[in-house]
């Protein structure tokens, strides 16, 4: 289905031209399934080069790694929990019921892949900074500096960057301080993959647990948080309204 949504108008504003790309509906299932159809969308804009916006929550808790980070995980953490490689970088995350998951998808051509590397990432993270900031989540802002993941440092650093949430990349976006939004991406001939993954609530615990560190971890658990372990006027923002509100603003940023 090609949807052209648009951003809201004010009276008498004219209306800005569509920007037209496909949105899926949210998709809830099992991790692997949703990841491979993550893949399986982005080598299929070599045959429909339409951008793609796709929402999923896992139905169970699942260690998802980054591409290439190491497997060695505490066997004895990980027994009964499944553990995945997804096919973007950055460090590990539990996906679950508590990470809404956006996948952008952008044939190669695309104007928000202009730059280097990390521009997409800034575009993208602004959007959704705007839309969280309408929705009222207070202090929001965008990491536009270098990421802070040390993967060739000491222990310490490493464990940091081993936790996806525990370190700022470029574009993600914070509240009051602590990350909220994460993103990665993978780049292909026919365009990319960024995924963007909003915390509803931050529990390392499991994830660290399966890294063979201590559970409680005070700087680990500083370094993030979820939307609804936020203070926000009006009470808890509903997952249809942070997805409403970041698809009209992607919709201006897709325009340009």
């Amino acid at each position: 289905m090609t949807l052209t949504p648009t951003a809201p108008q004010g009276a008498g504003e004219p209306e800005a031209p569509p920007a037209s790309w496909r949105t899926l509906p949210l998709q809830v299932a099992g991790a692997r399934a949703l990841l491979d159809e993550g893949v399986r969308l982005l080598e299929n804009l070599a045959n429909e080069p339409l951008p793609v916006l796709r929402w999923y929550i896992a139905t169970h808790t699942t260690i998802v790694l980054g591409r290439g980070q190491a497997r060695d995980l505490h066997a004895a953490s990980t027994a009964e929990v499944e553990v995945l490689t997804r096919f973007s970088g950055g460090g590990a995350v539990l996906m679950d019921r508590d990470l809404l998951t956006l996948d952008v998808l952008l044939p190669a051509d695309h104007p928000l892949l202009d730059g280097d590397l990390g521009a997409v990432f800034l575009r993208i993270g602004t959007a959704w900074a705007q839309a969280l900031s309408e929705l009222g989540v207070p202090d929001v802002a965008v990491h536009r500096d270098a990421g802070t993941a040390r993967r060739r440092g000491d222990d310490r650093e490493r464990l940091l960057a081993a936790v996806c949430y525990a370190t700022i990349g470029r574009g993600e976006v914070l509240a009051g301080g602590r990350k909220l939004l994460g993103l990665a991406q993978r780049r292909r001939r026919t365009g990319a993959l960024v995924q963007c993954g909003l915390l509803r609530r931050w529990t390392p615990g499991p994830l660290l647990r399966a890294l063979g560190a201590p559970s409680q971890d005070p700087e680990i658990e500083a370094a993030a948080v979820g939307l609804d372990d936020l203070s926000i006027p009006g009470g808890p923002v509903s997952n249809e309204a942070v997805m409403a509100a970041v698809e009209r603003r992607l919709a201006t940023a897709m325009r340009g």
